[in-house]
């Protein structure tokens, strides 16, 4: 017994795409995936045939005025998912076009009803769905077929996928309403940048995933990348109050944090460039390698060859570190990308890697990675509250625009609440000289000292100073010296 006859679901295969469908295709449904030439439904109609097909199941896929068998199977096998053994034995190709033309909808139904019983499909695929609309006599015609395609599907328990080559742009279409589902694909251009998206427009029977989600086409085929503000948590993890404080192994600062960031809490640095933020984050995952605790290091600017350098410079230890198998350096380049797929890679490490501290160096790259920077602080959100449900002490650094001045300007609207702390790295000029400065702003649910230090950057790291009492107004970038 196949997966599809045992369950009440088809799984696609296509990783993604059955989380955002709330679990797959309903076995006997009928779906409608549109999208304009280029969007992806060919190979997406593809891909779950041979998922189908190497799942035990019998598939057929029709087509009707697209390109020539030949030639899809030829563009096909650079696909991961394509299996040569499978054509044929498992999926059938036929072309009904002809069929179309001389028969009309009725000699159309009735070979593909003959198709699916003969072969005893359980997966059908049907490709040109606006040419069997452009045959119809009239929209009431064209909805008849719609419904005895259901009336086919009820009979044999197969499930149907008609790919339609139009767009939403032409409004509420009647067959909408019949259909067990409808899938939207897109290929949109924001600013200079292409984005493949998915929507789930409609899914009878399931709690599918709303709104639009990132859709990859590679070497390997369709991948659906959830929005991980619309997936559901999984099981709380430990109570904070059960972990412990997590050091950087910078005397001073862990001074004034009382012991440390509490454990599976997430911290947010502020600075300018230049004033340490970088080396903050190394010094705390190299804290937690001291004590047997797993980090991970996510930087967008630095490749892992520099940081390792730069540990070897500062004798950071991370290098040994990372040969036991307590540091992970991973560099994501700032350079086009998805921002979900950041997210999940970093997720995918955390799980297998038991990471217990993560260093997020640069939110602001976030945005290289972000079709709509707006999403950036739901983003960040998401993240934060699922890497603390897996009791990971996260820090995060971000850039301040100024380096020097009384505004502390936060570029990415709304960030600042999500934290739990927020340590601010300032530089200030004093008699000619800048000094750098940390302080605590603040640190959710714990006592911590609320004084202003100065820190250096040495050849062994950060080194927090005593606090800078003799200076005034030292925030604010232009401090002047209390006189005695």
């Amino acid at each position: 017994m196949t997966e599809q006859r045992a369950t009440g679901f088809v799984e696609t295969g296509v990783p993604g795409l059955d989380r955002v469908l709330g679990g797959g295709l309903s076995r006997g449904g009928v779906y409608i995936v549109e999208g304009a030439p280029g969007s992806g439904k060919t190979i997406l109609g593809n891909q779950i045939c041979f998922h189908r097909a190497g799942a035990g199941d019998s598939t057929l896929y029709v087509t009707l005025l697209a390109e020539s068998h030949t030639r899809m199977i030829s563009h096909l096998r650079g696909m991961g998912f394509f299996r040569a053994d499978l054509v044929r034995s498992a999926i059938a190709y036929t072309s009904a076009f002809k069929i179309l033309e001389s028969t009309g909808l009725d000699g159309l139904l009735r070979s593909i009803r003959d198709s699916i019983t003969q072969r005893e499909a359980t997966f059908v695929v049907l490709d040109g769905l606006v040419s069997i609309e452009e045959f119809a006599p009239s929209a009431r015609d064209f909805k008849k077929f719609i419904h005895e395609m259901q009336t086919i599907t009820a009979m044999t328990n197969c499930t149907i996928l008609l790919l339609s080559s139009t767009e939403r742009a032409g409004g509420f279409k009647p067959e909408h309403t019949m259909v067990d589902g409808l899938i939207e694909l897109a290929d949109t251009v924001v600013g200079v940048q292409a984005q493949r998206s998915i929507i789930v427009r409609k899914m009878r029977g399931v709690r599918q995933l709303v709104g639009k989600h990132a859709m990859e086409i590679t070497d390997a085929g369709v991948k659906i990348r959830p929005r991980i503000e619309t997936l559901e948590r999984g099981p709380e993890g430990p109570d904070r109050g059960d972990l412990p404080r997590m050091k950087f192994n910078v005397g001073g600062l862990d001074f004034m944090l009382h012991g440390g960031l509490p454990g599976g809490s997430n911290t947010l640095a502020l600075g300018p460039s230049g004033v340490g933020k970088t080396m903050l984050g190394l010094q705390f995952i190299a804290g937690g390698a001291e004590h047997d605790q797993a980090g991970l290091y996510v930087g967008f600017y630095e490749r892992p060859g520099a940081l390792l350098e730069k540990s070897r410079r500062l004798g950071l230890g991370l290098e040994a570190a990372q040969t036991r198998g307590l540091v992970h350096l991973r560099w994501e380049p700032p350079i086009e990308g998805v921002l979900d797929a950041v997210v999940e890679r970093v997720l995918v490490e955390v799980e297998q890697r038991d990471i217990k501290r993560l260093c997020f160096d640069g939110l602001h790259g976030f945005r290289f990675h972000a079709e709509y920077p707006d999403r950036t602080r739901a983003v960040v959100s998401a993240l934060a509250d699922e890497l603390a449900r897996r009791g990971v002490t996260t820090l995060f650094t971000l850039e301040l625009p100024e380096l020097i001045g009384s505004d502390i300007v936060i570029p990415i609207d709304g960030v600042s609440p999500i934290a739990d702390n927020i340590l601010l790295m300032r530089h200030v000029e004093v008699r000619a000289q800048l000094h750098r400065l940390i302080s605590i702003l603040k640190l959710r649910d714990s006592a911590y000292e609320g004084g202003i230090r100065e820190f250096q950057i040495t050849d062994r790291g950060i080194v927090v100073s005593d606090t800078f009492e003799s200076v005034e107004q030292m925030l604010t970038g232009a401090a002047h010296v209390v006189p005695e």
